[in-house]
């Protein structure tokens, strides 16, 4: 509730031992996730690895990359903080621009037309129940695609007669990942360590919004494509012109498997 998360995450950080830690943890790791998500999005796009059989991988990924953005923006709003609400606010603003179903989107969202306890109670099953269920789900099917059509390669390198690499799963691919979890998994605790996440102050609706807020820096480029648009653009608001923008840049990103024929094909 409202009047406990706050309260929650401070007793957390301040009297659980090492509950610091683990907070700070969560918040790096949930970053880095969505790094981690954009980095392996874009090295598959590099790649062609979005080609033929794998059209559904590529899918599929993006399915899990939309999720992996609202584990971020749902899970912000929880520790009830001044900053969270305040990004939550905008964030939600934005949705509601879009075209018909904004209105409806901002109330689904919101859980009513502001955003109060019931946004965070609604915000709270989103992240440790709905999206966990839906994304065990997606992942399942995406490590299964993997699995049937194997790795993709570099056309370059698919096209050339050089012999093709392989490597046992058991011992030697297990041993140089269990190598890289651990870097990773090294890297993030001295970042929670050196770096540990701030609670800030409790989330007041009743003050002015601080200057300067904005959403985490992963929606940060469509809120700053938004702040340069002007307010009308060829008689429609410039929000409005942005969102739709954004929206149709989306889905051709999604379609890239089917829009990237192979020159000379024909299909």
């Amino acid at each position: 509730s409202a009047d406990e998360a706050y309260e929650s995450v401070r007793f957390l950080m301040t009297d659980v031992s090492f509950g610091w830690l683990i907070r700070s943890i969560h918040s790096w790791s949930a970053n880095l996730m969505v790094g981690a998500a954009f980095i392996h999005m874009f090295s598959a796009f590099l790649l062609k690895a979005y080609r033929s059989p794998r059209e559904v991988t590529w899918l599929s990924g993006a399915v899990l990359l939309g999720l992996t953005l609202a584990f971020g923006f749902s899970g912000y709003l929880l520790p009830w903080n001044q900053l969270a609400f305040f990004a939550t606010k905008v964030g939600t603003d934005i949705t509601g621009v879009v075209p018909i179903v904004g209105p409806f989107l901002v109330r689904f969202l919101r859980g009513g037309d502001q955003i109060t306890g019931g946004t965070l109670t609604r915000f709270f099953g989103f992240h440790v129940a709905i999206l966990p269920a839906i994304t065990t789900l997606i992942v399942t099917l995406h490590v299964y695609l993997v699995q049937r059509h194997g790795m993709s390669v570099p056309p370059g390198i698919e096209a050339s007669d050089a012999p093709k690499r392989s490597m046992k799963f058991m011992p030697n691919f297990m041993l140089r990942d269990a190598i890289g979890w651990l870097a990773a998994l090294g890297a993030l605790a001295l970042l929670a360590a050196l770096f540990p996440w701030e609670l800030g102050l409790k989330a007041d609706p009743y003050i002015p919004a601080p200057a300067g807020i904005k959403p985490e820096w992963y929606f940060g480029w469509m809120f700053q494509t938004l702040r340069v648009l002007p307010s009308h653009i060829l008689g429609l608001e410039g929000d409005l012109v942005g969102i739709i923008g954004i929206g149709l840049a989306a889905l051709v990103w999604v379609a890239v498997p089917f829009l990237d024929h192979p020159q000379g094909t024909g299909t």
